[in-house]
């Protein structure tokens, strides 16, 4: 069987959830089929692969299919490259399909938060994420989705039969993220990104979706109970988002901005040696498919705050992380004096995340995802 792959995701150089997901998954495959002998594979690509994604084992081939335009690669020129010369299979690991598919489409799903918080999203994204999830339950032959929550989701809300929808839950590289020893790796990372200890850290884009004003309102109580001269910072990891302008100014009318930091994109090499400083990751998401960040920090070693919204009990494990209601500061708060001064709970959580975080592999996710791409 010949079976394609879009890698156009995996290909992008600043990579985020669903791109690292496609990069690794790709990787993974690699290396479960060498002695594949039954199957090709393809990788479709706008640009040259890169980043690993160029070293093409036997039975592996990439077709670079260029366009110069901004937007519609996968609608046209992908759908071009298909038509005329189709495969047997063709898989999307980022939710939305190209207008010719082959005999056989598989697309993953990663969540459908669109659809129960409209609000969090802007008006053309949501309608997008509406059209295209309406034509994969049309369309596809087989959907992979994160988490049973977001399997439960994407059927009850786009009545599809659950025998069509495949869970492989997400992974995280634990050669990367683990606990480190070396206090002075710890320390040189946060002197060049400036952060001085006790911290609490926050990964994901900076927009509505994450609860990013809450987070904020939270801590504000927090360092008001805490009294003048604590020195815990909230330090913010990711690009700006949807609804930044409204959270920039909640940061800015806090009495305690300048505890307040903004780091933006960092490079992924770094975020371990920033999760083993944090006293904590705060994950306040109102609707995730799965959440890579907690088990980031699980794997780290670092306690988790989180809400208890969606999938997110499900993938921390009742456990190994504190839960809070998304939509309530004070719980929050609380939360965040607890794990500031209660070390026999992180001892415990931080055992326990370890532990959880195991069975979060990349090569977990491959080995589930396999036989739903190959076995008709």
């Amino acid at each position: 069987m010949l079976i394609g792959i879009d890698a156009s995701r995996a290909n992008k150089l600043l990579k985020t959830g669903v791109e690292w997901y496609s990069w690794h998954l790709i990787q993974e495959l690699k290396k479960l089929t060498l002695n594949d002998n039954q199957n090709s594979w393809i990788l479709y690509t706008d640009n040259i692969l890169k980043g690993g994604l160029e070293e093409l084992p036997k039975s592996w081939y990439e077709v670079r299919a260029h366009w110069p335009l901004k937007k519609g690669w996968t609608q046209i020129r992908l759908s071009w490259e298909l038509w005329r010369r189709p495969t047997d299979l063709f898989f999307i690991p980022a939710h939305v399909l190209p207008r010719y598919i082959p005999k056989k489409s598989v697309v993953t799903v990663h969540d459908v938060g669109f659809k129960r918080y409209p609000n969090l999203y802007r008006a053309r994204d949501r309608r997008f994420h509406e059209w295209s999830t309406k034509d994969i339950a049309r369309r596809a032959d087989r959907i992979i989705t994160v988490s049973k929550f977001s399997a439960i989701e994407i059927s009850r809300l786009y009545n599809i039969d659950p025998q069509k929808i495949a869970i492989t839950y997400n992974g995280v590289d634990h050669n990367l993220y683990r606990p480190i020893k070396d206090q002075d790796e710890i320390e040189d990372a946060l002197r060049r990104y400036t952060i001085s200890q006790p911290f609490f850290v926050v990964i994901g884009r900076l927009e509505f979706k994450k609860n990013i004003i809450n987070i904020v309102k939270a801590f504000n109580l927090f360092k008001a109970r805490r009294g003048v001269g604590d020195p815990m910072k909230l330090v913010f990891i990711g690009s700006q988002g949807y609804g930044y302008s409204e959270i920039k100014k909640e940061i800015l009318k806090s009495n305690v901005k300048n505890d307040i930091i903004q780091l933006g994109y960092v490079p992924e090499v770094d975020l371990p040696r920033i999760l083993n400083g944090a006293t904590a990751l705060i994950h306040a998401s109102w609707y995730e498919g799965f959440g890579i960040p907690p088990v980031m920090a699980m794997a780290s070693g670092c306690p988790v705050l989180s809400s208890d919204s969606s999938s997110l009990p499900e993938i921390i494990g009742k456990e190994a992380g504190l839960f809070f209601p998304p939509s309530q500061i004070e719980p929050l708060a609380n939360l965040m004096e607890k794990i500031s001064t209660d070390k026999e709970l992180v001892k415990k959580l931080t055992i326990a995340g370890i532990h959880e975080s195991s069975k979060y592999t990349w090569r977990n996710t491959a080995k589930t995802t396999l036989p739903v791409l190959t076995q008709w």
